[in-house]
């Protein structure tokens, strides 16, 4: 649940309630505060606490078991009064703490109770007080209970106390709201609980995304990603020899002053790893450190829809709103990394696309100076940016293929047919200076015993290894290797016709695809289990709820097997 949804949540439950004008605004400042990190020892982590708390109660599909195990953090309502006390006035805070007052002291000091009303009657005495006192004093009765009080509670009895809680934490933001608002204006409100999942799931997927490099069996070594770049000449560049080169990793830290690159680079040169270990890094030193920067990692051809902005993407990511987003922005604590502008979809339905996000980045690049941003695209495009360094990446040498060999082969046999052929074959090492098609031909050499000369051979002989290999394996009977080349070879062709790169494809399109080759080719075949299946095996993936080519050459090679069939026909 992101941060409008909650605030969308408590308004929903408080309006018939709260019946001040002011709802709207004070449950703004109060998820504002919730989620405010401290530095104070005893306020740590209760905003990630209660956070997942009201996220979860919120949550109808949530059991009631599982509810009833956070409504404490929720509950006992002192904590989050403190730190309402803190942010407001931070000398009657101290003074709180260094006399070790109670909660009765607590909202004095926030100025909610002027008449020193009795907090501990029984709270119907209060029905109606134009003050609140009702959910005061029973959120004040709440303060020391513990977990086996809410055992016999229903959901009738969980949200008539949070509507108390609730409450009572507005009254002490509407007493101090211009406190409040002066003290968080300049901060970035971001829930730690929140950003500390997301970068987790960075580090995890790429862990996940490595394992399944090569899938053949064998391990991508890092030393290969964020390979070495050299800054592409501009024609009024006078001295070549000033050029900056390195990994793309160091000269980003170190020599890149303009916090803008562009990275070209042919299919399977390592473009998308590099931005996805790029992002990994970022990930691992922001878990470690709260002043790193958080990296947000964009696959532009899996964007579709025309209204949904890249700064959007970035709100619902970190669960922010767009007023936060564009603190951390001009902050320059966001990392952006933008992967593929020429896999943007310029067909069909969506031929105005490339156009919005071109507008959206250039936008996002006059903004934000103090952000890095990152961009891949092919060379053939046309250099997009005007005054931004584009960075070549390089192709690996001879030095770094033995290298990759020593590291990814662990069998004699395998290593000795590729460096046969290798130090015979001019041509044939022309064509594996790419992490992508060296990796598949050790892959596929070791399965055949065999070396395919050319890059199509090489990436056609892989994917049939694939295919084989999951048949042998697993005995599986339903998997037809002819019908599963049939479906993809219609599935590249009709996606890149129709979008012009390998971009995303929703699931209807993906099994419109499969139906209109089984009418072509007169068979039948159940296209979920095909789809499930070149998934499974790496050819397809599904990111961001769409249907994606794992490789550009992967979609290149079966777009060329279809488009010959319809030429001879």
């Amino acid at each position: 649940m992101n941060i409008d949804k909650l605030r969308e949540e408590i308004i929903g439950e408080l309006k018939a309630t709260y019946t001040e004008n002011d709802l709207n605004s004070l449950v703004d400042l109060l998820v504002k505060v919730i989620i405010f990190p401290t530095d104070k020892e005893e306020l740590s982590g209760i905003e990630d606490r209660q956070y997942a708390a009201l996220e979860k109660i919120f949550d109808e599909d949530s059991p009631l078991s599982e509810v009833r195990l956070c409504l404490a953090n929720v509950f006992k309502i002192e904590p989050t009064l403190k730190k309402i006390l803190y942010i407001s006035n931070s000398s009657a805070y101290n003074e709180v703490q260094n006399k070790r007052l109670g909660l009765a002291n607590v909202i004095k000091k926030l100025g909610m109770n002027p008449n020193n009303k009795k907090l501990d009657l029984d709270p119907a005495t209060y029905m109606g007080d134009k003050d609140y006192m009702e959910h005061i004093s029973r959120a004040y009765g709440l303060r020391n209970s513990e977990s086996h009080l809410y055992e016999s509670w229903n959901r009738r009895d969980i949200f008539l106390n949070l509507d108390s809680a609730l409450i009572t934490w507005l009254c002490a933001i509407k007493f101090n709201k211009k406190n409040i608002q002066m003290q968080l204006e300049s901060k970035v409100v971001l829930s730690e609980y929140v950003i500390q999942e997301y970068l987790k799931m960075v580090v995890e997927e790429f862990k996940d995304r490595m394992k399944r490099f090569i899938h053949l069996r064998g391990e991508e070594h890092l030393e290969f990603i964020g390979g070495m770049a050299i800054e592409q000449a501009n024609e009024k560049d006078s001295d070549k020899g000033r050029l900056r080169k390195g990994t793309v990793d160091s000269l980003r830290r170190h020599s890149v002053p303009e916090k803008r690159m562009i990275l070209w680079g042919e299919a399977g040169i390592g473009k998308s790893t590099t931005l996805e270990y790029l992002a990994y890094v970022d990930a691992k030193a922001r878990i470690q450190d709260k002043e790193s920067c958080i990296p947000i990692l964009i696959l532009l051809g899996l964007m579709l829809d025309a209204n949904y902005s890249i700064k959007q993407y970035i709100c619902d990511k970190l669960k922010v709103d767009m007023e936060e987003c564009d603190k951390l922005f001009v902050a320059g604590n966001i990392n952006l990394f933008l992967d593929g502008l020429n896999e943007i979809p310029s067909g069909g339905v969506v031929s105005n696309l490339k156009t919005i996000r071109m507008r959206e980045i250039r936008q996002l690049m006059k903004s934000y100076p103090r952000s890095f941003i990152i961009i891949t695209n092919r060379p053939q495009d046309s250099r997009d940016f005007d005054n931004i360094p584009v960075f070549n990446l390089q192709k690996l040498n001879d030095e770094e293929i033995k290298l990759f060999l020593d590291r990814n082969v662990d069998d004699t046999l395998t290593k000795k047919c590729i460096l046969d052929t290798l130090s015979t074959d001019k041509n044939f090492r022309k064509i594996i200076r790419t992490p992508l098609i060296l990796s598949r031909l050790i892959a596929t050499v070791r399965y055949t015993k065999q070396v395919p000369m050319s890059e199509g051979e090489i990436i056609g002989q892989f994917l049939k290894c694939l295919f084989e290999r999951e048949k042998n394996e697993k005995l599986d009977e339903r998997l037809d290797i002819q019908k599963m080349t049939y479906l993809l070879r219609g599935i590249a062709f009709e996606s890149l016709e129709n979008k012009e790169a390998n971009s995303g494809i929703t699931e209807a399109e993906v099994i419109s695809y499969c139906s209109k080759s089984m009418q072509n080719y007169r068979f039948e075949y159940d296209a979920l289990y095909a789809i499930n299946m070149m998934v499974q095996l790496g050819i397809l993936e599904k990111r961001e709820n769409v249907y994606v080519f794992s490789h550009q050459a992967y979609q290149d090679y079966y777009y060329g097997l279809e488009e010959l069939a319809v030429l001879q026909s």
